[in-house]
This record gives structure tokens, sequence and C-alpha cells, in this order.
């Protein structure tokens, strides 16, 4: 097959693809086959393409966000409050507190709402937004809002806005049962960032990888990102045998590290483990590290969180991350929720384009040493974002 032109780091607008959301299913670390071909053929064609998106990717990314003008100084003296799908994710941490420096600059009150990510916290969690007299609830990186809808629709009774951020694909809608509950969403471009994975995979292993993709099934963009990575691989890397395995994310500290070390057990030619969130990449590592594999089974993945580009930095088994500004995200999300506080027309579709670079050995440094939450992307976010909000606070 012919390989397409490099895209820009957001790949072009992100393609509508479907996503399969499931519930909260708190299960046993379990495996399944993908349909990948076992060929062990090299596709040239395959690695070819592979080796240019992520060339693409790998620069620092533009700001093409054009929404429309409005004065964010307005968010004065407004309370947002703000729950996490789980306050023991570094990323997630890492996004919050840019949000809430960038709120407080703007003189609004910010509340963090610290749980473990399960429902019953984050309905906890909004019934005090409401004894709080917020005047947004913020539902950050992931929460699964179909599992607390009694919640959403008390908050919806006292008349309390909910914006949903980084939680379901660019190019998707809010699931039904939420539309009339959510006033607005940032949406992420997950998908993009599954081929950015598994196209490295096909590039490290020229088109002949051993892979097993470690998920999170109960987190919305899961299922999504899942299938985005299992159709790049089908139709890049015929020769590449890709396999699928769950662990909650309650799970990851305890059960990520053996579910590593058992595969590999299992299969001695296995060389890459992609989990879907770099956060899992910490535990990939430690596995790997016991199971005696360090230099043969190696790991990608995505977000950018600042301890696993570390870990880029100085070891051997991490060799590449997706990173995302943790910054950016905090603006993006500070932008559709000023929207909602001012009463500007919002982002219907929830797109703030906010784009992805890929890290590799090369370019880790660009993020300083150690890296830190938000640099090594520009800063191009800031002056765009500070245009449409008016003069720089």
């Amino acid at each position: 097959m012919s390989s397409p032109a490099p895209t820009r780091t957001r790949l072009a607008r992100p393609a509508i693809l479907a996503a399969a959301l499931s519930g909260v299913l708190v299960l046993s670390a379990c495996s399944a086959t993908s349909t990948a071909s076992t060929d062990s053929a090299d596709d040239s064609a395959g690695v070819t393409h592979a080796t240019s998106q992520i060339a693409a990717a790998s620069v620092d990314p533009e700001f093409t966000f054009e929404g429309k003008p409005f004065d964010l100084s307005g968010i004065a003296g407004k309370t947002i409050f703000n729950i996490p799908n789980s306050s023991a994710v570094p990323f997630i941490v890492s996004v919050d507190e840019a949000g809430e420096a960038l709120a407080k600059q703007y003189g609004a009150k910010w509340i963090e709402y610290t749980n473990q990510g399960t429902p019953t916290e984050q309905s906890a969690g909004i019934d005090q937004a409401i004894s709080r007299k917020a005047d947004i609830i913020v539902l950050a990186q992931g929460v699964n809002g179909e599992l607390i809808v009694p919640a959403l629709k008390r908050a919806k009774a006292a008349g309390i806005p909910v914006l949903i951020s980084h939680t379901y694909q660019t190019g998707e809608s809010l699931p039904s049962q939420l539309q009339p509950l959510v006033a607005a969403q940032v949406t992420a471009p997950f998908h993009e960032a599954a081929k950015l994975n598994a196209d490295w995979a096909i590039k490290e292993t020229k088109g002949k990888g051993d892979v097993l993709i470690i998920t999170s099934s109960e987190v919305p963009p899961s299922d999504g990102i899942v299938k985005a990575m299992q159709e790049e691989f089908d139709q890049h890397c015929s020769g590449c045998k890709v396999k699928v395995t769950n662990v909650p994310v309650a799970d990851w500290a305890t059960k990520i590290s053996s579910t590593v070390q058992s595969a590999i057990q299992s299969d001695p030619n296995l060389d890459y483990v992609l989990p879907i969130y770099d956060s899992m990449a910490l535990f990939v590592e430690a596995g790997v590290t016991a199971a005696g594999k360090t230099g043969q089974v190696h790991t990608s993945s995505y977000n950018g969180t600042p301890a696993v580009m570390k870990i880029l930095q100085q070891g051997n088994v991490m060799t590449m991350d997706i990173g995302e500004n943790m910054e950016w995200l905090a603006y993006a999300t500070i932008d559709q929720a000023g929207r909602v506080l001012t009463d500007t027309p919002i982002i219907e579709d929830g797109n703030e384009e906010t784009p992805l670079k890929v890290f590799t050995k090369e370019n880790v440094d660009e993020a300083g040493t150690p890296p830190a939450p938000s640099k090594g992307y520009g800063d191009a976010y800031k002056t765009g974002y500070e245009k449409i909000w008016g003069a720089a606070k």
C-alpha cells in the first residue's frame, strides 16, 4: 500500500471514530487476541507509514483553535468545583493544578475534590458542590458521567452547570442520557494518540511486533483507544501479533507488574507492552525489570506525565511517550468553563483542538531535565488563548 503524506501534529482535524463505552466492571486482568494477522512478512509500506506519522508528530504543535473571543475576567468571584477521575493519577493531578492556577489568575475560586475514582465518591462530590453553591462543576479526565446520573440530575435541579473534560473522543457527541444534564464538554484526540502508539511499535519492530496492549475498560475513552490501536495494527502491520488485557484503574499498582511478568513468561517473543495511559507505564517497567527482560521488552504510551518522561530519559524500557501539554489542557478547560460562566456561546462540539507531541530519547530533553508538566511544546497556546480572552492578566 502507498504511504500517506505525513500529517501535522494534531493529525489534521480528528476524524469521527466510534468508541464503545463500557460501565465500571471490576475485572481481574483478562486477555483477548486482536484480529491482526500474524504474517511474519515485513510490511515495508506499513513501517514507512508509521515512521512518517511519528516524524510529523515530533514537532512543537501550532495553536489552531478559533473560538469566539470573550472576556475571561468575567469568571472573577465564581466558584469552580473540580471532580477528577482519580486523584491518584499523576497526569490528572498535574492538569488540575494548572487549571487551579489559571482560574485563580482570573479571579475565580477553585475547589479540588480529592477522590480515588469511585462513582460513589464522585456522586458525593457533586452533592458537596451543590451544598457549597458552586457556579460550575467540572468532571475531569475520564469521569464516567453515565455512572452518576442521579447526582447529575441533582446538580441540574440546583441550577449548577456541569462540564465534562478530557473524557470523550473529538468528534463524538455526549452519550444521550448525559446530553440534558451536561452543559458542555472538552474533547480529546484519544484515537489519534492510540494510532501513534501503535505506529511506534510498528516502526520499532520493523513490522514484526509481538505486542500486549493494557487497558482499563471502565474509563470512558479506553475501548475506543484500544479499537483505534487494533485498527492501526490491522491496516499497517500484517506481521504483528497483538493481544489485549484489562487492568482496572484501582488495580494498577497491584496487578500491572505481575500481569506483565506473566505475559512475558507465557510469550517469550513479546517485545512491546503498550499501556494506553502512561501512568500505567511505571508499573509496566517494574514488571519488565522483575522478569529480567530489560533490553528485550519495551513500552510506549500516551499522556506525557513528567514521572514517565523521566524514565524515558533515564531508563531502557520506556522508549516513547505521546505527550499532551497539561497546561494547554487546563487552558482548554478554563476556556469552555469561562464560556459557560459568562453566558458566551460554548464550543458546541467540545473541540478545543488540543494537540499531541511525540517524545523519544532524541527529543525528550526538550521537556526539561527532569521533565516538567508543560515544557517542550512551545507556548503558542498562551498567546492564542490570551488573545481570545482579552488582555493577559
